[in-house]
């Protein structure tokens, strides 16, 4: 196989309280990356013409170039890549763009080379191409957008992710047109928290964890509170509690930040819920005329899709 296609999706980190340990893969948006061998051995990026097209094509800066490099070298191959992105995940979005471009890319070229990489090791390399883009190691996208589903990052070094059996529910997402790098968004958090606030956010993340497995409604909806990074992140996004308040009221499971933000997403049951509850959450931006785009999206459970 000399070339390869694929859609890399958007995913959700944290879901709430699950700070750096939970995430969940959609089904949209997603990018779409063609990988061809080329007999130079070198990296070559283009961005295709998309909405969300102005990122780097400097194989080095490029979260996807960076695991391309790293495997041409590491392996000695006699070839080399050249890498055609579509953007259709919101950069500085919340929604794993930057993980959704370097998994896709490091998933691709495995298939390239014939299944060469373990699966830990195409984490590995998708978590070297995300570092530029948060300077440290966190796996909440990149696991579920590699592996979908439901996934538990138990530990980074040594990489070990759990993959969490879960039912059909939908996922109302909004992501106001402002920019929330993360990087920022991880200065800001506090470097210590209180024990009491630690003790009740461990109880959520297990009862979430559980709730899921058990499809418990009622036990999901009373664990999606995070007591320790929202109450930070939440201020960086305009009109956030009303946004989050409208989609309660108009029948959310639970609504929270998505990843570093400013996306927000709410979960409910069915398409129709989750329809209804996505025009109630536009509707707080269009009042304060504040621009954005919008998705209605399953769990994905398949993670990359090869075209």
């Amino acid at each position: 196989m000399d070339s390869i296609k694929l859609h890399a999706p958007a995913t959700i980190a944290n879901i709430s309280c699950g700070f750096d340990i939970l995430g969940i893969c959609l089904d949209a948006p997603y990018d779409e990356i063609e990988i061809k061998k080329i007999s130079n051995k070198e990296v070559i990026i283009n961005s295709i013409k998309s909405t969300f097209s102005d990122i780097p094509v400097i194989p080095n800066q490029n979260t996807g170039g960076i695991p391309a490099l790293m495997i041409i070298k590491d392996y000695s191959l006699d070839f080399g890549f050249e890498i055609n992105i579509k953007k259709g995940i919101p950069l500085c979005g919340g929604l794993g763009s930057s993980a959704a471009t370097a998994a896709g890319v490091a998933y691709g070229i495995n298939k390239l080379l014939n299944n060469k990489l373990s699966e830990e090791e195409i984490v590995k390399y998708a978590l070297e191409g995300e570092k530029i883009s948060s300077k440290t190691l966190h796996a909440d996208n990149i696991g579920p957008c590699i592996n979908g589903g439901f996934v538990i990052i138990k530990n980074t070094n040594p990489l070990e992710l759990i993959n969490v059996s879960i039912g059909d529910y939908y996922f109302s997402v909004i992501h106001p047109k402002i920019k929330v790098s993360t990087k920022m968004a991880r200065e800001l958090l506090p470097e210590n928290i209180k024990l009491k606030d630690a003790v009740k956010q461990w109880g959520n993340i297990a009862s979430l964890v559980y709730g899921f497995t058990s499809d418990n409604v009622n036990l999901i909806k009373s664990s999606m509170e995070d007591y320790i990074i929202e109450p930070v992140r939440s201020k960086l996004i305009p009109h956030y509690d009303k946004v989050k308040e409208s989609a309660l009221k108009n029948g959310a499971i639970g609504c929270s930040i998505s990843g570093s933000g400013p996306s927000i997403f709410s979960i409910s049951e069915s398409y129709e819920d989750s329809k209804r509850i996505l025009s109630e959450m536009e509707k707080v931006f269009n009042v304060h005329s504040i621009s954005y785009n919008s998705y209605l999206s399953k769990i994905n459970k398949r993670g990359i899709t090869i075209l």
